[in-house]
């Protein structure tokens, strides 16, 4: 397969610089072009060009730029448009982003920089198409209280069900105000959801994918904003951002906030899987029963809450057994507690799965991806009422 690349531009140094970098990629070729992106729209449908490269500037003409690069995808959406541009400003690639374009390079362009770029695009040419309106499985992992080990969970439950289907698996960080999924996989942000959820109209294939993190594990990313911020995102939004974002994945796996505003329900009520997270002590399960009967009152479907009890171990002040009577549902999965190497993968921002994958904690969370993959419980045997635990866990004051 070759990639056939348009250049559109007026400064004929532009045309030259690329030219001459990308006439030492492989499996280019450079088509003959220039002119701005309005202008060229019967060029892009003479030629039929995988790749247009669009010169971008700071100066008054860049809305007209940007105007056009969205009037050209929506012409020929089969397109990947590249955005080349002087300058920082943070605005201009954002502006160019939203308009359609799957990745801005920054001028001079660096080799490295653009082999990235057509690389990304090698690999979302190569993409198999969902048929059918065949959409992805969405997967949320989710406590009521904090300090569980709910974003380590999510995040190398992710990359393990990535290993198995590579880029076709996206962890989602829903956290506005404490996400840390990059820092668990040492990924440095630039785009966040705010740019896929706050504007979840404008949001394809080519813009999700030019906003996207990719970890080396396969898993792409999209993170929190690097900034705390206070906004929450409105049930219409997470709904309508999920909609796209399903379409393009086989698994989307949501981190979220411990609170039950709008946006978490929705995101809740659009999940496939709940991993409800819970500890092995009185406060921490006191936490989760009112959490599941919050979740019960507001209509959530409790037929798709796994519950997954994390850190368990044999010296906890309470059993699975009396853990699964309080909360009225069987306990899809056990975690170990492997408080060295959870914490060693945190420091080093390398998912445990990875760094330790013959650990039990790591053999653990492989297998449950394996029965997310697969829709399917594996529940632990229904046993053992005290009713001191319960009276502890419903009436525990502090």
């Amino acid at each position: 397969m070759v990639l056939r690349v348009l250049l559109l531009g007026s400064d004929p140094a532009f045309g030259k610089e690329l030219r001459q970098h990308l006439d030492r990629v492989s499996q280019v070729l450079v088509l003959d072009g220039m002119g701005g992106p309005i202008t060229a729209v019967s060029s892009v449908g003479r030629h039929r060009p995988d790749i247009v490269m669009v010169e971008v500037s700071e100066d008054a003409g860049a809305g007209h730029t940007c105007d056009g690069i969205a009037k050209l995808l929506e012409i020929h959406p089969d397109i990947s448009v590249v955005a080349v541009g002087s300058g920082n400003s943070a605005e201009l690639i954002i502006r160019a982003i939203r308009a359609g374009a799957i990745e801005f390079l920054k001028r001079p362009v660096s080799p490295p920089d653009l082999a990235k770029a057509i690389e990304k695009i090698w690999r979302i040419c190569r993409m198999p198409t969902r048929r059918g309106g065949e959409v992805g499985q969405v997967v949320s992992v989710y406590a009521t209280k904090g300090g569980l080990g709910v974003t380590s969970l999510a995040t190398n439950l992710a990359v393990c069900l990535a290993q198995k289907t590579p880029d076709r698996v996206l962890l989602v960080d829903l956290d506005l105000h404490q996400g840390s999924v990059t820092a668990f996989l040492n990924l440095k942000p630039t785009y966040s959801v705010q740019d896929v959820f706050g504007q979840p109209h404008r949001v394809d294939e080519a813009y999700l994918r030019g906003l996207v993190l990719r970890h080396a594990s396969g898993l792409t990313v999209l993170p929190a904003p690097a900034a705390i911020e206070q906004a929450r995102f409105t049930a219409d939004q997470v709904t309508a951002g999920l909609e796209v974002i399903r379409a393009h994945f086989a698994h989307v796996v949501l981190d979220l906030p411990r609170d039950v505003g709008p946006g978490t329900i929705a995101a809740l009520d659009q999940s496939d899987q709940i991993l409800y997270v819970v500890g092995l002590n009185v406060p921490a399960l006191r936490a989760s029963a009112n959490g599941l009967a919050t979740l019960r009152s507001l209509g959530i479907d409790m037929r798709k809450v796994r519950v997954i009890v994390n850190r368990a171990d044999a010296r906890d002040e309470v059993t699975v057994k009396q853990a699964r009577e309080v909360m009225a549902l069987p306990i899809f999965w056990r975690a170990p507690n492997d408080y060295p190497t959870v914490v060693s993968s945190i420091n080093e921002g390398t998912p445990f799965v990875l760094a330790s994958p013959k650990s039990e904690i790591a053999k653990s969370l492989q297998k449950l991806s394996e029965g997310v993959a697969g829709g399917k419980a594996h529940p632990e045997e229904a046993a053992g009422w005290l009713p001191s635990i319960a009276r502890r866990v419903f009436t525990y004051a502090g």
